[in-house]
């Protein structure tokens, strides 16, 4: 017999006290006095009673904590105040009834929570054979919910949901033995924050732990569906309900103590999205397109071919029997489509159409999910560099599992309250702000190129020092390294690496870390040239670098305000190489025998006085071109006002007028305020007339790009901050720019 379990639409009242940290009683008021002596507090003051409140037990918040998810996930029936009772031996007079702390249940299942808690964290010597007396109430259970139900066969689940408990090795195995699932505190609240997330449809996922691998008679269908192969991919097209399809889905599944995977829900699925889809389903909306799944284990799917129409070699009718048990088909695609249904009263009567594969691996279904995905505006490509630590971590490519690795391993470090990058890493998720504006594919990619975990060479493969054999080595080292070699940089440069993307920051940002891992990476090569990096544990790796780094962190920290700005002016490919030869540089002052491959030459360049001479030769290219233009267009449209109105592009008279207003006319005239890019403009637009100021070979387009070279060459050292030095090669060019202009002949004018 089992009493005291009741159905969901009449434990309302119940579920708000439940959900409660605190608990209530209204009583007299002569009675105050003696409550508030064993620790009840006032509420208020009633006319003629008193509300008092007290804060609940450690093990009655974690009851009701249990009670309460249990209710949000959707359990159709569920145990009441004091819960429930239940009679272990019917047919024993002389029995006693044993009390279930909580009890949820549905139409596949039974589900037993026994709860244990402390005031502080300790060990409770006698769990194992509290373990022992829970595993014997799982067949007195399942035989109390035949006997109140006989149509329906249930499989019964037994959870342990612990507080402040130390769990032995012992207390493990014994829970493994007994087919006992753990909750503890971090599992819970992974499960609250997730119901939070999903609604209903959290349940399945928390009843694939429960029952993980564990085939569900209540799962097994029978539909009509066509089998064909999508490349050398066996799949399965057919219709089914969306109330069943939640039950053996999943998004991501969240491995026994990673309570992370929360986030990659909340990255995956938009909760906004979600009511917004559910607003068309209730308005009769229909999907025309196929939610894409890969079905784990072939062992759950069995086709009959049906009559003999079709191709034998391609598509093929028949009817598909599915036996899956709860989380074993994983969405590709359609996430959104089908979690709408999620406790939608049209889920059990509509129908989804389904493209399911049988048994991709991990690495082909992260090939499918990216390909699908990646194009959509709904999924940013941020999102699927996050993603990949999940989809590529178990693919056969080393490159790919790497990029994974690190991917996971940024993340770690961002959610490290330790590491310099706590909460400072740009997710698909979060929103930008002054310090958290370092983005994930910007580090990751920093950390990928060749050097640091793989390089290709003609024949082979090299490995670099954060490589190791597994990926749980590799996370861990690639976070120990991170998490020190920037300990070093933002401990000595805190004010600066605090600031972030504030006014005064420019080091915490995209730029800034990618030119230090850069630099570090040339660390790492120079000292690989004498020590065997692979062979060093995580702490030797860091401590051999260390002098290095201390070099490049006081070096960073010493620089001056203006300086720092000059820093963070340092952007893109030219500008991030330009600060890794800088910061080289300073370490080689301290290190002689320091010589990163380039640093010399680079060195020299900065000796040579090439941009002073580049600067000069700029501005005679630019004054020569000028006096070309505006003299040629003042000659072909005489009158006032004429050569600016129909020679001029009208985008490029609108920006010189515009500068001309800001500045209130003391920018100069006219003719002072064009840029070498307007005069490419006004040659391509009258190409007949300037038709000479083209250099090389080709059309108008190709001929005129020498101007977009002297453009690029003028931003290096018009603007010190870039601390770009011109090439021997540049200057070169640049001399042959301004002979030829010197000496084009102009054409003859009619």
């Amino acid at each position: 017999m089992l009493e005291n379990v009741l159905r969901r639409e009449t434990v309302k009242g119940f579920a708000r006290r439940q959900a409660r940290p605190v608990q209530f009683e209204t009583i007299k008021p002569s009675e105050l006095e003696t409550w508030m002596v064993k620790g009840w507090d006032l509420k208020r003051r009633n006319k003629n009673s008193v509300r008092i409140y007290k804060a609940k037990s450690v093990s009655a918040l974690l009851e009701g904590r249990v009670w309460s998810l249990m209710y949000k996930m959707g359990f159709a029936q569920l145990s009441g105040e004091g819960g429930a009772t239940l009679d272990m031996n019917p047919a024993d007079v002389e029995s006693s009834e044993s009390q279930l702390d909580v009890v949820a249940v549905d139409d596949e299942v039974g589900i037993i929570v026994e709860c244990k808690s402390a005031e502080t964290p300790k060990q409770i010597p006698t769990l194992d054979e509290k373990i022992a007396k829970l595993s014997i109430k799982r067949e007195p259970f399942g035989s109390a919910l035949k006997k109140s139900d006989p149509d329906r066969k249930r499989h019964i689940g037994l959870v342990l949901a612990v507080s402040n408990v130390i769990l032995s090795d012992v207390d493990r195995k014994k829970l493994e033995e007994q087919k006992v699932t753990l909750l503890e505190e971090r599992d819970l609240d992974y499960y609250e924050r997730l119901v939070t997330h999903l609604g209903e449809a959290a349940r399945y996922q928390f009843l694939a732990e429960v029952f993980r691998g564990r085939p569900i008679s209540g799962l097994e269908i029978k539909v009509p569906a066509l089998r064909s192969k999508m490349g050398k991919s066996r799949c399965y097209t057919f219709s089914v309900r969306p109330d069943y399809l939640l039950k053996i889905a999943y998004v991501s599944r969240r491995a026994k103590g990673k309570p992370s995977d929360v986030d990659t829900y909340q990255r995956m699925v938009r909760k906004k999205r979600l009511k917004t889809i559910q607003e068309y389903i209730s308005n009769n909306g229909a999907f025309p397109t196929n939610v894409v799944l890969n079905i784990e284990k072939s062992k759950y799917i069995r086709f009959d071919v049906g009559a003999s129409e079709g191709d034998p070699e391609g598509a093929r009718f028949g009817w598909l029997y599915l036996s899956p048990t709860y989380g074993s088909a994983w969405v590709i695609d359609g996430q959104h489509r089908l979690l709408a249904y999620s406790g939608h009263p049209l889920a059990p009567k509509s129908v989804l159409s389904v493209l399911a594969f049988d048994g991709l691996s991990p690495s082909e279904q992260a090939r499918f999910f990216i390909d699908i995905n990646h194009e959509q505006k709904s999924v940013s490509q941020n999102l699927l560099d996050e993603l990949w630590a999940e989809l590529q971590w178990d693919s056969e490519d080393p490159e790919q599992r790497v990029r994974a690795v690190a991917s996971k391993a940024v993340q770690d470090v961002n959610a490290d309250r330790q590491s310099p990058f706590y909460e400072r890493v740009l997710l698909a998720d979060t929103r930008k702000t002054e310090t958290r504006c370092v983005s994930l594919t910007s580090i990751v990619d920093a950390l990928t190129k060749p050097g640091l975990y793989l390089s290709r060479l003609k024949n082979s493969t090299a490995y670099g020092p954060l490589y190791a054999e597994t990926n749980e080595q590799m996370l861990r080292r690639t976070r120990k390294v991170l998490v020190g070699f920037f300990s070093e940089i933002s401990a000595h440069a805190r004010d600066w690496w605090e600031f972030g993307a504030a006014p005064g920051g420019g080091l915490a940002m995209n730029d800034g870390v990618t030119i230090c891992l850069s630099v570090m990476r040339s660390i790492f090569d120079h000292l690989g040239k004498r020590h065997k990096l692979g062979d060093l544990t995580d702490q030797e790796l860091i401590d051999i670098a260390s002098p290095y780094t201390s070099a490049l962190a006081k070096y960073l920290a010493s620089l001056p305000h203006e300086e720092r700005k000059s820093f963070r002016g340092l952007r893109g490919v030219q500008g991030q190489t330009t600060g890794t030869r800088t910061c080289q540089q300073a370490i080689h002052l301290i290190f002689q025998e320091f010589l990163p491959e380039g640093l010399t030459p680079w060195m020299e360049r900065q000796k040579s006085g090439a941009n002073e001479e580049g600067h000069r030769l700029i501005g005679s290219i630019e004054t020569i071109l000028q006096e070309h233009i505006i003299n040629a267009l003042k000659r072909e449209f005489p009158s006032a006002e004429e050569w600016w109105y129909k020679g001029v592009p009208q985008p490029v008279r609108i920006r010189v007028d515009n500068r001309l207003n800001e500045t209130n006319g003391e920018a100069g005239g006219r003719e002072q305020n064009f840029e070498l890019l307007d005069y490419r403009k006004i040659i391509t637009e009258h190409y007949l007339l300037f038709g000479y100021l083209g250099y090389g070979e080709g059309g108008k387009d190709k001929r005129t790009l020498w101007i977009n070279d002297v453009n690029s060459m003028r931003r290096s050292v018009m603007h010190p901050s870039r601390r770009e030095i011109l090439s021997r090669d540049q200057l070169d060019n640049l001399r042959t720019l301004e002979d030829w202009l010197r000496n084009v002949p102009l054409p003859p004018h009619p």
